[in-house]
């Protein structure tokens, strides 16, 4: 196949393709674009001013999956005697389990969550 190149040709991110004599000039994106895929639920969370969404991993605590997301959870005991890995749940509340004897001996009656004892069951 010949091919003319052109100023246009030569511009990052553009394609010139001959189609039965003219040029047909689409984005470079285009040809790589990804399949839409569903979008995979998540637990958003908020402690203090630092806000994070996390997404499901079956198993894990809240705390465990926020770290491997990097976000910077505070935290101390892990064992849900502290009560610094309270954590406000914006959406996802669905996708934890529910509060355990250590939450509830903590907590009271607050909608807040230890993230060290919620665990992600979605």
């Amino acid at each position: 196949m010949n091919r003319k190149w052109t100023v246009g040709s030569l511009i990052p991110g553009r394609e010139i393709s001959l189609t039965r004599g003219k040029a047909a000039v689409r984005p470079a994106e285009e040809k790589f674009k990804k399949p839409k895929t569903p979008e995979q639920p998540f637990v958003e969370l908020r402690q203090g001013n630092v806000t994070c969404s996390v997404p499901l991993s079956r198993g894990t605590t809240l705390l465990d999956a926020a770290l491997k997301q990097g976000c910077s959870v505070q935290f101390k005991c892990r064992k849900g005697t502290c009560g610094r890995c309270a954590v406000d749940i914006i959406s996802g509340s669905a996708y934890l389990t529910e509060r355990n004897e250590a939450e509830q001996k903590k907590l009271g009656t607050s909608p807040r969550r230890l993230a060290c004892q919620a665990v992600l069951n979605g």
